[in-house]
């Protein structure tokens, strides 16, 4: 067993199962996927560790405990259509990809999105369509969308975002509820019938989300 697999079972056995991620099937996922492969060289030491790795002033990529909390919450099935906002380079992606049929990732900062093209390519994993452009706007194109998951906190999500839900579809979100700390909780939001429900979920504190980008590009990958 390599040094990075050896990391990825402490993972396993230290954080999720103690913070009550227990599904087989979730945890054979985080198994398979190498987050390493993912993240740059100054990066790779802590690809399993947890905490929310900061890759510019204004952005950090989730812990992986985080993101399985999530996805523990979301109960996703094979047949949803995910759209991710905040997707990163790819392994949120990646995780998701084995969960649903398809995965809409989207992602505003313009290197993060190439690389997610590189390191999705290479893992061929083909279910993913990258695209670039705004988190607040989300993808209206390919809308609606069974679940959205959003990958940092917000004080509360879009109404475009709550628009592109189908009947019945759910969006999970970390919201602030201190101005000045990065504390918050997790909520999902369910529409049914025209109505959004909003449901407090856990206590999951998770780093701010920042948007600024108005244009929008998308790659599709092929096998």
């Amino acid at each position: 067993m390599s040094t990075f697999q050896k990391m990825k079972e402490n993972m396993i056995q230290g954080q999720f199962l103690p913070g009550l991620v227990k599904d087989e099937n979730l945890l054979n996922i985080f198994r398979k996927i190498d987050r390493e492969t993912y993240l740059g060289n100054n990066f790779k030491h802590m690809a399993y560790s947890d905490i929310h790795i900061r890759v510019s002033n204004q952005r950090y990529f989730i812990s992986p405990f985080s993101l399985a909390k999530i996805l523990d919450k979301s109960e996703i099935n094979s047949k949803d259509v995910v759209l991710l906002v905040g997707s990163g380079c790819g392994y949120e992606s990646a995780i998701v990809s084995k969960m649903a049929s398809t995965v809409m990732a989207l992602e505003e900062n313009i290197n993060f999105f190439k690389q997610a093209e590189t390191h999705l390519t290479n893992n061929q994993i083909d279910n993913v369509m990258n695209i670039n452009g705004s988190f607040l706007r989300g993808c209206k194109k390919y809308s609606p969308y069974d679940i959205i998951i959003i990958l940092g906190s917000l004080e509360k999500p879009s109404e475009d975002l709550l628009n592109q839900l189908s009947d019945n579809g759910k969006l999970l979100v970390c919201e602030n509820y201190e101005d000045n700390l990065d504390e918050s909780k997790l909520f999902m939001y369910t529409k049914i019938k025209k109505k959004i429900l909003r449901e407090y979920v856990c206590d999951l504190n998770m780093p701010k989300l920042t948007f600024n980008i108005k244009k929008q590009t998308t790659f599709n990958l092929e096998s």
